[in-house]
């Protein structure tokens, strides 16, 4: 193993990352932190993944359209907590079209350079006012120690942050930083189910290998779990790597570097969805499935999916 955990780190733990969770009044109006920003003073190479759910919310399409356009040049997320922007039409895509871009200029990047997140109560707007002065506030107080902060603003009905934070080990002494922080209790499901995760790291890697590797570790870990069988069309999974370690960037998939890098941030996903599963529990019960001599992984994927959302075994794994 070649990754130990750093216990005081956040998601601007890695080099040249900024980070901050502020209040701006979109959960009931309390002052509960509830917008987070995350940026990188470098420009980052970008992969993500989706819900699987038809009924995707505005801020997935921006981000699916943004992406189409670039994936080598990303600078910054904005992930607001109280208001999913699903199930808002037109207007609510204006809305997540305008935090973007408000983002960008008050930044000063790219507006194709800034992805957004949404998480809260579907059907209903972003209170544009409140984030409009949330997005100005932000962008003032990053900083380099504001990643706990921005895991806080991200919660609805999680009890706590879940972050984990890897410093992994290369060769010739070279040291990079690997950090992930999400939210989600409720609507669970495999495909990603109502769950957000950001990864920041400061490792140099190809594009196309950043995306096979998020693309293993998601379907490792948050595809395999499931909380309460419902779907969300807000799920994302981004990761963002800024280059700023040093050293060339990781090309080829069968070098030793790139196999150490899959095996931290499997072990970083696996993390967090399990602290996504035991804050779902709460006090209750969680059920690991295990399926040998399947005829491949795809069978046994079905048959540990059919066993996790029995309701006859949920009812009687309860009592």
């Amino acid at each position: 193993m070649s990754y130990t955990i750093f216990e005081d780190g956040h998601i601007s733990s890695p080099m040249d990352f900024r980070a901050t969770g502020v209040s701006c009044g979109l959960k009931g109006g309390t002052k509960q932190r509830d917008l987070a920003l995350v940026y990188s003073l470098k420009p980052c190479r970008v992969a993500a993944m989706f819900t699987a759910s038809l009924t995707k919310a505005a801020p997935v399409f921006l981000d699916q359209a943004i992406l189409s356009r670039n994936r080598e040049t990303m600078r910054a997320v904005l992930i607001n907590a109280g208001q999913a922007n699903a199930g808002t039409g037109q207007a609510g895509l204006a809305d997540a079209v305008e935090c973007a871009k408000l983002v960008a200029d008050e930044l000063e990047v790219q507006r194709d350079a800034v992805l957004v997140m949404s998480t809260g109560v579907i059907g209903v707007p972003l209170p544009m006012h409140r984030m409009r002065d949330g997005i100005k506030r932000a962008v003032s107080e990053l900083d380099s120690g504001g990643g706990r902060r921005a895991a806080v603003a991200i919660l609805t009905t999680d009890s706590k942050p879940k972050e984990r934070v890897y410093r992994v080990q290369l060769r010739e002494g070279r040291r990079i930083m690997l950090a992930g922080m999400a939210k989600g209790t409720r609507m669970v499901h495999p495909r990603l189910g109502t769950l957000l995760c950001l990864i920041t790291t400061d490792l140099a890697i190809e594009q196309r290998l950043l995306a096979r590797s998020l693309q293993q570790s998601v379907e490792r870990s948050f595809n395999r779990i499931s909380v309460d069988g419902d779907q969300s069309p807000n799920d994302t999974v981004l990761v963002l790597a800024n280059g700023a370690a040093e050293g060339p960037p990781i090309s080829d998939a069968t070098s030793w570097e790139y196999g150490v890098w899959q095996e931290a941030l499997d072990a970083l996903l696996a993390d967090l969805s399990q602290q996504i599963v035991r804050d779902a529990a709460g006090s209750g019960k969680i059920i690991q499935v295990v399926v040998r001599n399947a005829a491949n992984e795809e069978a046994a994927r079905r048959i540990a999916e059919r066993v996790a959302t029995s309701a006859s075994l949920r009812a009687a794994v309860a009592r």
